[in-house]
């Protein structure tokens, strides 16, 4: 009996060296979890990782890895395909828990024979010192390899406001189209006028999903085609545009001339008087189609509604503005759905430019 005490003593005592030396404590280790631990990619684009350290944020410091090794930038997990994965971190060379997030997408397939060509407006201005922030977090969400296999079908067309009678590059329908949108200012987006947000802070984190939502919940039921032929003089602009629709719905389209690349002023947080070199992009010199205070586009036909398997046409005859880099332009024609929505666009070069229906 003594002896049974003796070794129940010495365990005792044993375990409680290691519990002070911290071999067995738990605690010492840095803790991960996640902002989700499911994600839906029909309406989220990533989840967010957090480690602390007895209570401490230490995230900044440390690393996290997927199960494979891989090294997650800034612990940020954006998903590409369904299915589980496993995460730990590490920090001061020392191992975290694992959390597993489990990816899952209840976008709802419907099948289209036209490739779906998504819209994105951007809300600028040159007096707007953020502006050029707002435009650079975009350009970087459209460089993440989840939008990869998107890219080529987003198209920008920036619309630019003078609240300052410094722009000469601002639009009258700018203000009337910013309108549509609510809690808005800027620099924004709305992406095929349906989701719209903020393009600095946290509003910047809606883009992604944003443009995954218009392609995987609104698939084309129609197509687009344009083409622009320049007459001898280059003084005037032949737009035509064609439309078919797989099944019998309302439509309006917007005409818009669009020009990349042009060198002007603007305001930045470097140059808060502005500078004139600044390069902008994807600007809208021109609203085509008619405009009576308001931005809904034309109807096509009489009616505006396009029979299933039927097409419409529409010409625009567009006096050329000596300002444009005839090079660096383009005619953007958006399908308005019966909500206002865009369904479907395409895009073709001013001079000599022929989209054709764009089929998968």
């Amino acid at each position: 009996m003594m002896r049974f005490r003796y070794i129940i003593t010495v365990l005792f005592a044993v375990m409680t060296l290691l519990s002070c030396s911290g071999t067995v404590d738990s605690s010492s280790l840095p803790i991960l979890t996640v902002s989700d631990t499911e994600i839906d990619m029909a309406t989220e684009s990533q989840a967010v990782f957090t480690v602390t350290y007895n209570g401490v944020d230490v995230t900044a410091d440390s690393e996290v890895f997927g199960a494979d090794g891989t090294r997650l930038e800034s612990g940020v997990f954006t998903p590409e395909a369904e299915g589980s994965k496993t995460f730990y971190a590490v920090y001061a060379s020392k191992q975290s828990n694992t959390v597993s997030v489990n990816v899952v997408n209840t976008s709802v397939k419907v099948d289209s024979k036209y490739d779906r060509h998504v819209c994105v407006v951007e809300f600028t201005g040159a007096w707007c010192v953020n502006c050029p922030e707002g435009y650079d977090k975009m350009m970087g969400i459209l460089s993440k390899p989840a939008l990869k296999k998107y890219i080529e079908n987003i198209h920008i067309c920036a619309f630019h406001s003078d609240l300052e009678g410094t722009d000469t590059l601002a639009v009258a329908q700018t203000q009337d189209l910013f309108k549509l949108f609510d809690g808005l200012s800027y620099p924004s987006f709305a992406t095929d006028f349906r989701d719209s947000g903020v393009l600095t802070s946290e509003g910047a984190s809606l883009f992604q999903p944003s443009l995954m939502t218009s392609f995987n919940e609104y698939p084309a039921h129609c197509g687009v085609a344009v083409s622009s032929v320049l007459n001898e003089n280059a003084s005037e602009a032949e737009i035509t545009v064609r439309l078919t629709s797989e099944l019998t719905s309302q439509y309006r389209v917007v005409v818009l001339v669009v020009q990349n690349n042009i060198k002007g002023y603007q305001k930045t947080p470097t140059y808060s008087e502005g500078q004139d070199d600044y390069i902008h992009s994807h600007v809208v010199r021109k609203v085509v189609t008619s405009y009576k205070g308001t931005f809904t586009g034309e109807k096509m036909n009489e009616g505006g509604t396009v029979a299933a398997g039927d097409e419409v046409a529409k010409e625009w005859t567009v006096e050329v503005d000596s300002k444009w880099a005839l090079e660096n332009t383009e005619i953007y024609a958006l399908a308005l759905d019966n909500k206002g929505y865009v369904n479907n666009m395409n895009v073709c070069a001013i001079d000599g430019g022929d989209s054709g229906y764009d089929l998968k």
